[in-house]
């Protein structure tokens, strides 16, 4: 089993994306050469340039809702990786321009539901398109920035938000795609807004408070959990409601479950060009029938990381798109990564990494 690349970043907001910039400049620019041959492939009537151009033009839309640290931080990024700025943003809000094309699957269980009455969470992230090189380039980022606390992010290159992080009191975040209807170009995209939520929780209701009050830009569900409680928070660009676990146990995939949000639910996206997924992945019937299975799975018995690495490689929560399968206990900031080397990866072995011991 290949270990899990692990890079750790310290410092001032600029040193942070700097160094990180330096490491992993040959990444970063295999990135952008996945993306522009997709984009060559895709767009064969008006070319691959017109469309990325177009890409970075909407990208910036989202900076003047950026704080200024991560922005700071994106330059160092781009800076150290000899790359232009609007790559790096793009590479931080391609899911919001993209709407949630995203499937995710996830769970979290506690008290009557664990041996010891902690909760333990595990999420798969489904991708579209890219599968090769976002199991290729996936790696563990230890931050340790100037202010807030200290994280571990499950990401790639050139990424500075959160969509799978765990922080050192013990809070553990996942993004979920969620479709809806209110949706905007004028907030801080997701995986930015996830990021500060996670910087400023030593709890789940901290982390909840802060990405209320920050304006988001699409639909979302998060997972977030420690080791006394787990919630599902639903989100859309201007609203948010809490779900709360039923006898130790929640389970979220990619549609709204509380009455409050219902309303804003959108519709699915289509299966994008040249994508390995069938249209029935891009379905709410899809994402309900996961849900389904996850209750299945869960019922009737008490769940230890085993059980929930069983549960995230089931053939029917995993698929062809699965790219990151992970446990998390957040008691003793522990993790455990799936490492498969094809998708869906949960199916591969899982690798146990302990933090900040």
């Amino acid at each position: 089993m290949k270990d899990l690349p692990i890079l750790e970043l310290a410092g001032s907001p600029q040193d942070l994306g700097r160094n990180h910039g330096q490491k992993l400049a040959q990444e970063i620019r295999g990135l952008r050469r996945q993306l522009f041959a997709y984009l060559l492939k895709a767009g064969l009537v008006v070319g691959a340039w017109p469309v990325f151009g177009a890409l970075l033009c909407l990208a910036r839309s989202f900076w003047a809702a950026i704080p200024r640290s991560l922005r700071e931080e994106m330059q160092g990024v781009a800076s150290g990786a000899g790359v232009g700025l609007s790559l790096i943003l793009l590479i931080n809000v391609l899911d919001d321009l993209a709407n949630n094309v995203p499937r995710c699957s996830g769970l979290a269980a506690g008290g009557p539901r664990t041996a010891d009455g902690a909760f333990l969470a595990g999420r798969n992230l489904d991708y579209p398109l890219f599968l090769d090189i976002l199991i290729d380039y996936q790696m563990l980022f230890l931050v340790e920035p100037e202010q807030g606390q200290p994280f571990a992010s499950l990401a790639w290159p050139g990424y500075v938000g959160v969509c799978t992080g765990l922080n050192r009191a013990g809070v553990a975040l996942s993004q979920f795609s969620a479709m809806s209807r209110d949706t905007s170009l004028r907030g801080l995209p997701a995986a930015l807004r996830f990021r500060l939520g996670l910087e400023s929780a030593e709890s789940v209701a901290d982390a909840v408070r802060t990405i209320m009050e920050l304006k988001g830009t699409i639909g979302n569900n998060v997972l977030l959990a420690s080791a006394s409680e787990a919630w599902v928070l639903e989100l859309s660009a201007h609203q948010g409601a809490v779900r709360r676990p039923e006898a130790g146990l929640i389970t979220v995939t990619n549609h709204y479950q509380t009455a409050a949000m219902a309303p804003l639910k959108g519709r699915f996206p289509r299966r994008p060009p040249f994508s390995p997924l069938s249209a029935y992945y891009f379905t709410e019937e899809y994402s309900r029938a996961r849900e389904a299975r996850l209750q299945e799975l869960a019922q009737g018995r008490r769940l230890g990381p085993e059980d929930f690495q069983v549960i995230l490689a089931d053939d029917r929560i995993a698929n062809p798109g699965t790219v990151v399968s992970v446990v998390v206990r957040p008691e003793d900031k522990t993790l455990w990564v799936a490492r498969g080397q094809v998708p869906p990866v949960s199916q591969g072995p899982f690798q146990k990494i302990r933090l900040w011991q």
